[in-house]
């Protein structure tokens, strides 16, 4: 039995974190998952979206029994105020496809971190003014609210520590097409097209300088708070958020 186990979506995410951890890959259903061990802590790449980190958390629970899921890598702000590599601690996950939320609960209290919102999609700068307005969110991801699903079901301990990758009014460039049905991500193929459209090279490399800060600051985060026993915080799902029922 593993007692915490992280999911996150891209090996990026991880890299500062599992340095020296040893190489763990597993078979689970069909599907292979890549991750990283040390003691009784386990990360694992899930893979991007909320279909692929709910498969690879079914996988580990199954696997592995943790007592804590984690939901950890990269998020974009939805408010002015968060900057790159701020790391956030939220205690409300909202699915953005079906309004439910699941809730963290420590000791029967509520643990203060705001709301994250699970998008369908890669969040741009166009779409994040209306996630942040619908849901009142803090901060957006994809994969949270399946793990968060996962951890409910199981009646195990659950956590979600994002690093911010983009600011609110960051120019995202198209991500979506080069995601494969794996929930891998296709960057050869991005730096291909990317070479091809210089008005995105700007945005491409500071993309990649911000994703760098963020993996740092979450490891660091991670690091400090794991060695002194990360609080682990029940979930209780609410149903249909309440600002969807209006």
């Amino acid at each position: 039995m593993m007692k915490l186990a992280i999911i996150a979506a891209m090996e990026r995410e991880l890299e500062p974190l599992v340095e020296g951890w040893t190489l763990r890959s597993f078979d689970h259903g069909g599907t292979t998952f890549s991750g990283f061990e040390t003691d009784d802590l386990i990360a694992v790449v899930g893979g991007i979206g909320g279909p692929r980190a709910e498969l690879a958390a079914r996988a580990v629970v199954e696997k592995f029994r943790p007592q804590v899921l984690i939901s950890a890598g990269f998020a974009g702000a939805l408010i002015r105020s968060l900057k790159v590599a701020s790391v956030v601690t939220p205690n409300v996950i909202v699915d953005g496809r079906t309004g439910t939320e699941y809730r963290c609960q420590t000791s029967g209290d509520l643990v203060g971190g705001g709301v994250l919102v699970s998008a369908p999609d890669i969040a741009d700068a166009d779409s994040k003014a209306g996630l942040a307005e619908r849901f009142h969110a803090l901060v957006v991801d994809m994969e949270a609210a399946t793990i968060a699903k996962v951890a409910e079901e199981f009646a195990i301990g659950f956590r979600c520590v994002k690093a911010i990758s983009d600011e609110f009014d960051f120019f995202m460039p198209p991500m979506a097409p080069f995601v494969d049905a794996d929930g891998g991500f296709r960057t050869r193929r991005f730096a291909a097209w990317a070479l091809c459209h210089p008005r995105y090279w700007p945005a491409t490399v500071r993309l990649a300088r911000n994703s760098h800060r963020a993996a740092k600051a979450l490891a660091d985060w991670l690091r400090r708070n794991l060695k002194n026993d990360l609080r682990q915080a029940t979930v209780v799902t609410l149903g249909t958020a309440e600002h969807l029922k209006t």
